[in-house]
């Protein structure tokens, strides 16, 4: 069983991101001044797109097959997740791929923090 590091991967999503859609330049100028608001405004972006979390579709691995790969080896950071962002969540009734996008989400801040400071 090969283990799927949520965190890794979407730190490199988000990187990809800013390195596609944004000025790396200006972003790792204005990062060492104002750091909240870059990351507020990034999170902001990212929550909802598809190539970082999957909520916008409602699906990143586009496949449930996949999304319950990467669970397998995940679920204390699952329950985590749930127990920070939504403790009514049912993972049960959503299913494998709203429980993907709520890992990513929940990782989104440290995995956009990381991205900012290798950038930088």
């Amino acid at each position: 069983m090969v283990y799927y590091n949520y965190l890794d991967e979407e730190v490199k999503d988000v990187m990809a991101y800013i390195k596609e859609e944004l000025d790396t330049k200006s972003i790792t100028l204005t990062n060492q001044t104002d750091t909240d608001a870059i990351q507020n405004n990034l999170y902001e972006q990212l929550v909802d797109d598809d190539s970082v979390t999957g909520n916008a579709s409602g699906s990143y691995t586009m496949s449930t097959v996949k999304a319950e790969e990467y669970l397998v080896t995940n679920w204390e950071l699952l329950s985590e997740a749930i127990n920070a962002l939504d403790p009514e969540f049912n993972m049960l009734k959503q299913g494998a791929e709203t429980c993907d996008i709520i890992i990513r989400i929940y990782l989104l801040p440290e995995a956009i923090n990381i991205a900012l400071q290798k950038l930088s």
